[in-house]
């Protein structure tokens, strides 16, 4: 149901993150995906509450996740289950996080939406157009780029491969990169029953 910790599995192709489990600490993992290095950090989730209500120990632990990619990384992944309310609470959760990473961290910063499949024969576009306006804010905070992962149809790599390229295409002239055909990835938020969603619990 949206979890990150699915989405980072099928990102990296393999189960390295556990399902269900509350993430207290940064974990990493990597691998190779269509001929490039990906790493991603799994961050311990904020809950969507506001800062002020997050621990030190917590918002320290957000940051180390920057820490933890030597140059940092080349994205800020914000993962939101398609179908769940986003609503004022939950924009100020994301702005008040994110400002721990920096004012430039909306540069690298991108919406991955989870639950592909939620949209049937509608387009995430469509979606967006009719989506309160918290969501359309969202998107347009991180400049309109967004990607959308199918966890049930995990075996398609072409939609992980598309995820990559738009992230090369966000970080050109951006960032440092000591490996040039590296991407290290941090992820941010969690999932569903955490942003409201009835009944349960985290482009272009």
């Amino acid at each position: 149901m949206g979890r990150k910790e699915f989405m980072w599995n099928t990102i990296l192709k393999k189960e390295v993150f556990g399902i269900g489990a509350q993430t207290e600490a940064c974990v990493m993992d990597t691998n190779k995906i269509a001929g490039i290095q990906v790493t991603v950090v799994d961050t311990p989730s904020w809950n969507w509450v506001s800062a002020e209500d997050t621990s030190e120990e917590l918002k320290q632990e957000l940051k180390r996740s920057s820490e933890m990619l030597g140059g940092g990384p080349h994205a800020f992944l914000l993962v939101y289950p398609l179908g769940a309310p986003f609503v004022k609470r939950h924009k100020i959760a994301v702005q008040e996080h994110l400002e721990l990473f920096g004012s430039d961290v909306w540069d690298h910063t991108m919406v991955l939406f989870s639950r592909g499949d939620w949209l049937g024969e509608k387009t995430v576009e469509q979606h967006l157009e009719g989506a309160k306006e918290e969501l359309q804010w969202l998107v347009k905070q991180c400049k309109d780029r967004y990607h959308v992962l199918n966890n049930k149809v995990r075996t398609d790599e072409m939609q992980v491969v598309e995820l990559l390229e738009k992230i090369k295409r966000m970080n050109s002239g951006k960032r440092r990169q000591s490996k040039k055909d590296d991407l290290n990835f941090a992820g941010e938020t969690s999932a569903a029953a955490e942003l409201g969603e009835p009944s349960s619990k985290r482009q272009k």
